[in-house]
């Protein structure tokens, strides 16, 4: 059995994984800041309106990023959800398996 190892970075490539990790979780504050804001937005607009209905949750606004983000992935269109390659979603849900099987049932397969 072999181990893997990785070989320690460069300084460029410190460099370069510090900005492009700042840069990622920028964009995910954004994207999380901007799911919270739909959500006072749809609340606002209910009050508004007058309406009795329940506050649409953030997981409903998250469920949405992740269809629309697997669908262009994918090289579809968001809307119809036409045109997508099916061989590219099988891939993204094959590392949504692995990341199930690996870290939350601890190594076991399905």
């Amino acid at each position: 059995m072999t181990e893997k190892t990785c070989s320690v970075p460069t300084p460029e490539q410190r460099k370069y994984l510090e900005i492009r990790e700042a840069a990622e979780r920028s964009m995910l504050d954004k994207v999380f800041e901007a799911i919270n804001d739909a959500v006072s937005e749809v609340a606002d607009g209910f009050r508004e309106a007058g309406l009795e209905f329940e506050p649409t949750s953030r997981e409903y606004f998250m469920f949405t990023v992740q269809q629309v983000t697997f669908v262009r992935l994918c090289g579809g269109d968001p809307v119809t959800l036409q045109g997508g390659d099916p061989e590219v979603g099988q891939r993204i849900v094959n590392n949504g398996q692995h990341i199930i099987d690996s870290y939350w049932r601890g190594g076991e397969s399905t």
